[in-house]
């Protein structure tokens, strides 16, 4: 699995604008075929900083996308950006649940993952 982050700093003339881009990118990205997540984050404390987050199956899939138009849109919204953007690029081997916590912690996962009622 490969996560793709981009941050990215925004004035307040350019922020609504740059996320209304992306925020139509959001359903053809996720559509393309080896993406499992896309999301827009905006920043709750600074309105102004937007993340924009890829998960995909694999680096192929990934390569793939960087040559289709809907990355080119977004290296569009990233020239609106205040300052150069931060990039992450996370090849992620395996992913891991509660239950990693739970081992951690020593719960069974009846312990750490049921609701108790009264």
């Amino acid at each position: 699995m490969l996560t793709f982050r981009l941050h990215m700093e925004f004035t307040p003339q350019t922020s609504d604008q740059a996320a209304a881009v992306l925020r139509t990118l959001v359903g053809p990205v996720r559509s393309e075929s080896g993406c499992s997540a896309t999301r827009l984050l905006k920043d709750t404390e600074d309105g102004c900083m937007l993340t924009w987050v890829e998960e995909w199956r694999d680096v192929e899939d990934f390569e793939r996308h960087l040559q289709g138009g809907a990355f080119r849109r977004i290296l569009a919204v990233i020239e609106l950006a205040a300052a150069p953007p931060t990039v992450e690029i996370d090849d992620v081997s395996s992913r891991r649940g509660f239950e990693l916590v739970e081992e951690i912690l020593g719960l069974t996962p009846a312990e750490g993952t049921e609701c108790e009622t009264g």
